[in-house]
């Protein structure tokens, strides 16, 4: 049997493994109940996320007008504990409504009915020394990693990242390790994403890995995270088209806290080939970086202000026509933290773009939060042009300023927690670059509720 199948096969019965352990403890066990009526080794979790969005001014290319759209999100999480381990599932269905054939449907919205995490989890302790905590997880699961920028589970997104293969983690005095082998998983739809039609996921091909080491420096100074990632496709076609980096990055930061500064530092380097020009060329060099400054200060007064300078830059491609690739890959991370919706928005990311900022986060109330972020967006090179729009401009049009985005957010917690109301407005002035290929000002606007059970 060949490795890829026996992969395939592998992943298939950890998942059918992890939901048949579920169903096979008789519920009359003789053990305590809690409050719910439910035994004790036994717990029900029910996550609901709704939003209506609108986007006025299509910046896309070859797209007119306005959009909106509905999008819906149910999770129904079971897990299992026992003494030596736990056994978790995650039913997710993710759909969108209301959209139409010049929506931006793909698989970052639209994942229909299907298993996201199914997986075995062992923990362990003791492991160097008295008092190590640490776990190992195998099946399918979700992750978040480091600053979430390059391996996260996504929040505002509507569909959510997840991956089979061994999970580990360790935690010892002050400091944490966590590795991780997997394959991504493949969300799917039967037929046109219009059609919101379940077809089963499957696991990629590809191989990704990494490793995260976080350990505390000073009171002063915050905490330093180290990590590796590895991205490798497997993918049936020519050797040469294949990509193939590894990604090197460190972060120092410090959490904002009230009559203090914060900052965070992060920077990262990727490594390797990328695909080939045409079929007879051999695999480009790879050679891209991303970085990441903050710098803030947290004011002691009502509302607990906390305001904070930004700065992106992640390298695009300086020559796409040349044998070198420049182009940062931003893996599984999610950019919504740093540069506002996704979903019918989804205007700029990490790639290609160097952009710095304001932002004013406010506290109103315990359970109210909102911020308020200013960033000015330009391209890092001229030659690879607004990828995640669609523009493509060999050479340049000589202009690199995409526009000023204003960005605000006001999230309301309800009944404990289990209610969350969000809402957010965004405005893009158009800059010289939009200017040039015919785009104007743009507005988007959500409103979301998120219920847990």
């Amino acid at each position: 049997m060949s490795y890829r199948k026996f992969w395939i096969r592998s992943t298939h019965r950890s998942v059918l493994l992890c939901a048949s352990l579920l169903l096979s403890f008789p519920l009359s066990t003789q053990s305590q109940t809690g409050a719910d009526g439910l035994p004790e080794w036994l717990s029900i979790g029910f996550e609901q996320q709704s939003r209506v969005q609108v986007l006025d001014g299509q910046f896309r290319a070859g797209l007119d007008g306005g959009d909106q759209g509905f999008e819906w999100r149910n999770a129904l999480t079971l897990k299992a504990d026992f003494e030596t381990f736990s056994v978790e599932t995650e039913i997710a269905d993710m759909r969108s409504y209301f959209t139409d054939e010049g929506s931006p449907l793909d698989s970052t919205v639209v994942n229909p009915l299907d298993i996201l995490q199914a997986n075995v989890n062992i923990p362990v302790s003791d492991l160097f020394r008295e008092g190590d905590q640490g776990f190992i997880k195998i099946g399918r699961f979700t992750m978040d990693q480091g600053s979430r920028r390059f391996v996260a589970r996504n929040r505002f997104r509507n569909t959510i990242n997840s991956f089979a293969g061994v999970h580990a983690g360790l935690q010892s005095g002050n400091s944490s390790l966590e590795l991780f082998y997997t394959r991504p998983t493949q969300r799917r739809v039967s037929g046109d994403w219009l059609d919101n039609k379940p077809r089963l996921d499957k696991q990629s091909k590809d191989i990704f890995w990494g490793a995260y080491l976080t350990t505390p420096l000073s009171e002063q100074t915050g905490t330093l995270q180290l990590y590796l990632l590895g991205a490798d496709e497997r993918r049936e076609q020519a050797a040469n088209q294949r990509f193939d980096v590894l990604s090197t990055g460190a972060r120092v930061f410090r959490s904002p806290a009230a009559g203090s500064w914060h900052y965070e530092t992060e920077a990262m380097l990727q490594f390797g080939d990328a695909p080939a020009l045409d079929a007879l060329s051999a695999p480009r060099d790879h050679k891209a970086q991303y970085f990441h400054f903050s710098l803030g200060y947290s004011f002691e007064m009502p509302w607990q202000p906390a305001l904070t300078f930004l700065y992106h830059y992640g390298s695009g491609d300086k020559d796409p026509l040349d044998n070198e690739s420049n182009e940062l890959d931003h893996l599984f991370g999610v950019p919504r933290p740093d540069f506002g919706p996704t979903g019918l928005y989804r205007a700029f990311q990490r790639v290609n773009t160097e952009s710095p900022g304001l932002m004013l986060n406010l506290q109103p109330a315990s359970n109210i939060d909102a911020y308020l972020r200013w960033q000015r967006p330009s391209l890092a090179e001229q030659a690879q042009g607004w990828q995640t729009t669609r523009y493509q401009h060999p050479g340049g049009l000589g202009e690199t300023h995409l526009g000023d985005q204003l960005e605000t957010r006001v999230r309301w917690h309800l009944l404990d927690n289990k209610l969350t109301v969000d809402g957010g407005y965004v405005w893009v002035k158009a800059g010289p670059y939009m200017d040039l290929v015919g785009k104007g000002n743009s507005q988007y606007f959500y409103l979301q509720t998120l219920v847990r059970l």
